[in-house]
């Protein structure tokens, strides 16, 4: 145990002093913020300034109503649209009732111009064709190309319920949203499904993103030493599987530090990017994932890093080992493909057994527990056993790969090597 301990902690010291790790541990908040609290804030200060847009109608009455649901419209959407971390667009519009091609064709001088920022071609012919045109520079701004045709298309709608003789209280009762409450046989709300969504989705690619490149680490780290000779050494000391186990958990100490430190960046970041989507998330990162997060993650980890090491152990350059390493990878990208299936329906019978399996389960009975809360405790029990048993299993068997494979030099083994490594080891 003491060996293990010693190779661990030499494990986990060289690679956290080691300038790779600072700026990887680094760079990916600082990219997370300038991908994602930086461009919010940004729009939150440019929010400020109303957007001044021109409606074009045939007559004044169908002009003012655009006009009155633009001005108001976004006004009443503006709590909603924060909720989402959107800053809500203010619009100074005036109307204009020359509906003629020249006219079109001066507004769209000016908005090139930039002295309007948008032009809305409402006009008689447009509405009885049910196509509205919106001109304006950022064609590519979705915020404000969507807000625009909510906004509008809501004026049409009232505008053709008026003209059925319809009152006012009748249209904003019509027009109303309606509020759906989705949960569980249980009883048991649930929060935004589209949120609920992404931040599974998110969870799921962290560990499968860490899983793979932490063992990866760890085949690198056994192939260095077996090129650079230092095994022979270390083996005077210390077993084999002592230095196999050392290693698995020297590298995910290191990989738990990263994703930590990620953890806690993204709290900060959250706070910055938006209070309220960080309130969203607090509906969704519940006691149970905080629980079965970490279990499946190391349970994962130590699985695909005895692999990894194994081949490792195997091979005898990068090149050699870019070539097997496809073969441990294959289960998660397998699983990644089920999880696709799994984020459509959680209680698909595919998912159901891919959950079971020990190299998929990982990856997809979390996604399960994540997006299914009716997920039996007997699955999800099973599940754990036999992750433990594999990992058992595999240790052992990686283990004889590992206990021949660090010594042997110069030539690419064989499957049928290989098996009298694991037969006579």
């Amino acid at each position: 145990m003491h060996n293990i301990f010693l190779i661990a902690r030499r494990e986990y010291l060289e690679r956290v002093r080691s300038k790779s790790f600072l700026f990887i541990t680094i760079f990916i908040p600082a990219l997370m913020f300038c991908v994602t609290a930086l461009p919010t804030l940004i729009a939150t200060r440019l929010s400020g300034a109303a957007r001044h847009v021109v409606v074009v109608a045939s007559d004044s009455r169908t002009a003012g109503l655009i006009r009155d649901q633009l001005q108001t419209g976004a006004d009443d959407d503006k709590e909603a649209r924060a909720q989402g971390g959107t800053p809500a667009a203010r619009y100074l519009v005036d109307v204009d009732t020359n509906a003629t091609e020249g006219e079109r064709a001066a507004l769209s001088l000016k908005v090139k111009e930039k002295q309007i920022d948008g032009v809305v071609w409402a006009t008689d012919d447009a509405l009885a064709a049910n196509k509205i045109t919106y001109v304006t520079r950022d064609v590519s701004n979705l915020t404000d190309t969507i807000g625009i045709r909510q906004l509008v298309g809501r004026a049409v709608h009232r505008l053709a319920l008026r003209k059925k003789g319809l009152s006012d209280a009748d249209i904003d009762t019509a027009l109303k949203p309606m509020d759906m409450q989705t949960e569980n046989p249980t009883g048991v709300a649930a929060g935004n499904p589209l949120t609920a969504f992404l931040a599974v989705f998110g969870l799921v690619m962290i560990m499968y993103m860490a899983v793979l490149l932490y063992g990866m680490n760890v085949m690198r780290a056994v192939l260095e030493e077996k090129t650079s000779r230092i095994m022979e050494v270390m083996l005077a000391t210390a077993t084999p599987t002592q230095m196999m186990t050392g290693k698995i958990l020297g590298v995910g100490a290191v990989g738990l530090t990263q994703v930590a430190i990620w953890t806690a960046s993204i709290a900060i970041l959250s706070q910055l990017a938006a209070v309220a989507a960080a309130g969203a998330l607090k509906g969704i990162i519940s006691l149970r994932l905080a629980f079965y997060f970490p279990i499946f993650f190391l349970l994962g980890f130590v699985l695909f890093s005895t692999m990894y090491a194994a081949v490792g152990a195997m091979v005898n350059s990068e090149q050699e080992a870019q070539q097997l390493q496809f073969l441990v990878a294959t289960p998660l990208i397998a699983s990644v493909i089920v999880l696709v299936q799994i984020l459509q329906n959680p209680g698909t019978e595919l998912g159901m057994w891919a959950s079971i399996f020990p190299l998929t389960s990982p990856l997809v009975m979390f996604a399960r527990i994540a997006l299914d809360q009716t997920v039996p405790s007997w699955q999800i029990g099973l599940s754990i056993g036999l992750l433990l048993v594999t990992i058992y299993g595999m240790m052992i068997l990686c283990g004889r790969i590992y206990r021949v494979g660090v010594l042997m030099y110069g030539k690419k083994p064989t499957l049928p090597e290989i098996m009298k490594w694991i037969k006579y080891a």
